[in-house]
């Protein structure tokens, strides 16, 4: 495999890679891999949620997604962006699928709003939840600079075809004191192609297959210097609901933390938040999680989880 064989340069600038695997090159100047796929932004078009997701990956279909989603990776997010920032307050989330975690972030006292590619994919988020959702790029809406407290972007930014301009975008929408809540799957810098291999990484699904959607997987290092050139220099890292993911935020200084009993207090001001906080509760009435974390790895993978 050639190292020049790749039409794609990283997203930092760096123009050469290093071969990784046959469908990935590996940018050693900030860490990231690299498809070798050319972006196709018909991809994620009304289909994207429903054929090709469960013919292609093996996945549920995206109404299905939404009912296995809002109990569990949706409470998952919300509990830890609760510790960063209480409602009121608006949160934009850019690519929110089926929408249950827009609709989650309203009951909790948030006013949300959510971004997909799709037309028809926005249709059934508003079908499915009641919620707002605008079709196309986030470049492409007409939202105010500085508009918003928090932007979200779960198992987003691995797709985006240029993610530095896009967030160099999405930071213009920030207040003052806004701060990003990121999902990716996590390239750990240290294991190659053929370790990842050996020992049936989960990473590797995150490569099988989606060469043309994965244009970019963030390490640690790549992820910290994402932020930091457009000028959100704290990243902090928090446990993923899934060990293969990065879980973290970004924002232009240190946040103060948020302790338990303002957390409840602001969501019992209104009887819906009660709800919220009832579901909080039940998903984590367990300090063990990890075996609701496997049971969710083992529906959406047909590889069997690993033993806890």
């Amino acid at each position: 495999m050639s190292e020049t064989s790749t039409e794609r340069a990283c997203w930092c600038g760096h123009p050469h890679l290093e071969p990784f695997s046959e469908f990935y090159g590996v940018c050693r100047a900030c860490g990231t891999l690299v498809s070798r796929a050319p972006y196709r932004a018909e991809i994620y078009g009304d289909d994207y949620w429903q054929r090709r997701q469960t013919e292609r990956h093996g996945l549920p279909d995206i109404r299905r997604r939404a009912r296995l989603d809002l109990p569990e990776r949706c409470t998952y997010w919300l509990r830890h962006l609760l510790t960063l920032r209480l409602p009121p307050g608006r949160i934009l989330e850019v690519g929110c699928a089926h929408g249950g975690y827009v609709a989650l972030l309203g009951w909790a006292g948030f006013d949300a709003v959510g971004t997909e590619m799709s037309p028809g994919v926005a249709s059934i988020a508003h079908e499915l939840f009641g919620v707002r959702v605008v079709s196309g790029p986030v470049e492409k809406q007409e939202f105010e600079a500085g508009s918003f407290d928090v932007i979200v972007l779960n198992d987003v930014i691995e797709h985006l075809p240029d993610p530095l301009a896009t967030l160099t975008h999405c930071v213009r929408l920030l207040s003052k004191s806004g701060l990003f809540v990121i999902q990716t799957p996590e390239y750990k810098e240290h294991l190659s192609f053929e370790e990842l291999e050996a020992r049936n990484d989960m990473f590797l699904k995150h490569m099988e297959k989606k060469e043309d959607e994965h244009l970019f997987l963030f390490s640690r290092r790549s992820v910290q210097l994402l932020f930091s050139r457009i000028g959100l220099p704290h990243v902090a890292f928090a446990n993923p609901i899934f060990s293969y993911d990065l879980f973290l935020s970004a924002s232009r200084s240190a946040l103060p933390p948020i302790d338990e009993a303002a957390l409840e207090a602001a969501l019992s001001r209104r009887p819906v938040g009660r709800l919220v906080q009832a579901l909080l509760d039940k998903a984590y009435e367990s300090n063990d999680r990890l075996w609701a974390i496997k049971r969710l790895e083992a529906r959406l993978d047909p590889r069997p989880p690993e033993a806890p």
